[in-house]
């Protein structure tokens, strides 16, 4: 007896592995999936399309979309920082962000004290004669601090990291998306003309009542799917940019970066005293 599906993806993704991973790969699947239903309608009232999907999650396809989802996120991820100017929770610790300098001073006090075997902060004169060695210590005082920012407990870093994968991951299929909703449009477009030879010939005189007239006996859902298709692009194009995963990613650099006075409660003494003493 097969596992039911939503049981299945359960046991291959977890939370963040479902919003950042698997729904980016489904969300560009889905216009030219769309596309194919309207078009074969017999595929929703068949068992095929069940049958399909219960083989795509059996053989670990589904698994497999949200690898390649990641994978093509990763791949875009140094062009991102080259374009920022290297990480955001990077750039909120550096002594010329927009962070406020009382709550950064706090930061770089609880840090500097916490984290082992690091050099002293850097001073605002020190980062400018340096940038990229105070960028290492940033870098690796935030290693540091995301393998103690886990758990439950840190629920709102959780949610801001599987936003930013989602935001990264989706602008790393773009390309892709923006590809196969626009053949998915030529093809319905051909499927149409082929159908219809003198429809051009309609549209290239602006007889538009008899164009729609023969778009009509298409139906609403193959129509409905054109125009999602078309949306879709449109949204590829103006809204899945890099200023949106850099809005995610700053989201959760504070996020993170907030958690520095939710860790210094579980320090010891020392540490803390250093932190609140900004020494």
């Amino acid at each position: 007896m097969a596992i039911p599906l939503t049981t299945d993806i359960a046991q291959m993704f977890d939370g963040y592995g479902r919003q950042a991973r698997l729904f980016p790969g489904l969300l560009t699947i889905f216009p030219p999936l769309l596309a194919v239903m309207a078009w074969f309608p017999w595929l929703i009232v068949s068992s095929v399309a069940a049958t399909l999907l219960t083989i795509a999650t059996s053989c670990g396809l589904l698994y497999a979309l949200g690898s390649w989802a990641r994978t093509k996120g990763r791949r875009i991820e140094p062009g991102l920082r080259r374009r920022w100017g290297g990480w955001p929770t990077t750039i909120l610790l550096r002594h010329t962000s927009e962070l406020d300098v009382h709550t950064r001073r706090r930061y770089h006090a609880f840090l500097g004290a916490a984290v082992p075997n690091i050099p002293v902060f850097p001073t605002a004169e020190q980062e400018a004669a340096d940038p990229a060695a105070a960028n290492a210590v940033y870098d690796s005082a935030v290693i540091w601090l995301k393998e103690r920012a886990r758990g439950k407990e840190f629920a709102m870093v959780n949610r801001e990291n599987a936003q930013y994968g989602f935001r990264r991951n989706l602008r790393g299929l773009k390309p892709i998306g923006i590809t196969a909703c626009a053949i998915t449009l030529l093809a319905s477009l051909g499927a149409i003309i082929y159908s219809n030879p003198g429809f051009i010939d309609l549209v290239q005189a602006h007889a538009w009542r008899s164009a729609i007239a023969i778009l009509t006996p298409l139906g609403p859902a193959v129509l409905s799917a054109m125009v999602v298709n078309a949306f879709a692009i449109l949204i590829w194009i103006f809204v899945v940019t890099n200023r949106w995963v850099w809005e995610a990613g700053i989201q959760y650099a504070t996020a993170l970066l907030s958690t520095c006075d939710k860790v210094q409660l579980q320090q010891t003494p020392a540490v803390r005293n250093a932190a609140s003493t900004g020494n």
